[in-house]
């Protein structure tokens, strides 16, 4: 059953309808179709450095609770361009094109109210979008991790096909996944080798997925200040399971962030990032940066491979 009452079909015309009328975002899709990149192999993935201009506006935003306040949400309506229409998703969200893409094919959900961006409550929401738009990856970036409207919830999506964590999935699984739990209607397991911590659940019923995130959830640290536990996440429907990926955070920014000259690289990572597709805005970045560099930076925000391996052996008493 689909909930939503929308359809890959749907998003897809979505995206045309709003090239048609929309000259900034046709632009954009353009520059997408025309991006620079350059493949950097991380642990035999084929990770993708994407040169972006741009994802300045995501890579480099403000998210202090004073910049929020002294500037418009740009994902409410009455903030939103004239040219920028959605479509109703069950009167919650409203499916919108991503004016700044990263895929070929790129979607936001905001909620039609105003609220912080936070999981909680809301997973099988995200659930019923990955089944309703099934060619389309549905993707979550917490409040202090990689989200560029932390005060506005929003679900992300984007096409199949693009991210190797999702299109390799199954040989990644192979070479570096170990099992924490699995019956006859749930795989719980975990990555050993990617640089970013990854926990992955499996199974056709939404039920025992919420049940063991929930878990997940509870088990995972919370940040002083913050509501939840700092992660980002994916989720993607193949007939006829769910798949979620749970990447944990412990910290926003990597310190290259905050250098100068030389030493700074740009980078704010996000779900996609984590997932081996990575912008860029700024072209000196995507010429230096180096394997090393995407390791460190991911195993700085990630959580220690020590933690994981605690919380696993809680989670498989699901």
């Amino acid at each position: 059953m689909n909930k939503f009452v929308i359809d890959s079909d749907c998003a897809d015309r979505l995206i045309r309808e709003q090239r048609s009328v929309w000259t900034l975002f046709d632009k954009n899709c353009r520059a997408m179709e025309q991006v620079e990149s350059r493949i950097m192999p991380v642990e035999e993935i084929p990770f993708t450095l994407q040169f972006n201009p741009e994802r300045i506006r995501s890579a480099a935003a403000p998210t202090d609770r004073k910049s929020i306040q002294n500037r418009k949400c740009f994902l409410c309506e009455k903030n939103r361009p004239a040219e920028q229409v959605g479509i109703s998703v069950a009167e919650k969200y409203i499916m919108l094109a991503n004016p700044y893409p990263i895929f070929p094919k790129h979607l936001t959900f905001p909620s039609v109210i105003h609220t912080p961006q936070t999981i909680c409550g809301r997973l099988k929401d995200m659930l019923e979008l990955a089944r309703a738009i099934d060619r389309y990856i549905v993707f979550y970036n917490g409040p202090r991790c990689g989200a560029s409207a932390p005060d506005h919830m929003h679900f992300q999506a984007g096409n199949k096909g693009f991210i190797p964590l999702e299109y390799l999935w199954n040989d990644i699984y192979h070479k570096q996944g170990e099992m924490v739990y699995q019956d006859e209607s749930i795989l719980l397991s975990r990555l050993t080798r990617w640089p970013q911590s990854v926990f992955f659940i499996e199974s056709e019923q939404m039920g025992r997925i919420a049940k063991a995130f929930d878990l997940l959830l509870q088990l995972l640290p919370v940040h002083n200040g913050d509501t939840e536990p700092m992660m980002n996440i994916l989720c993607s429907y193949e007939t006829p399971a769910w798949r979620v990926w749970v990447l944990p955070r412990r910290a926003h920014r990597p310190t290259q962030y905050y250098e100068e000259g030389d030493k700074q690289r740009l980078i704010s990572p996000g779900a996609i990032d984590l997932s081996g597709v990575i912008p860029l805005p700024r072209k000196s970045d995507f010429e230096r940066f180096t394997k090393e560099e995407i390791i460190d930076i991911f195993m700085q925000v990630s959580l220690t491979s020590e933690e994981t391996d605690q919380i696993c052996k809680k989670w498989s008493k699901i």
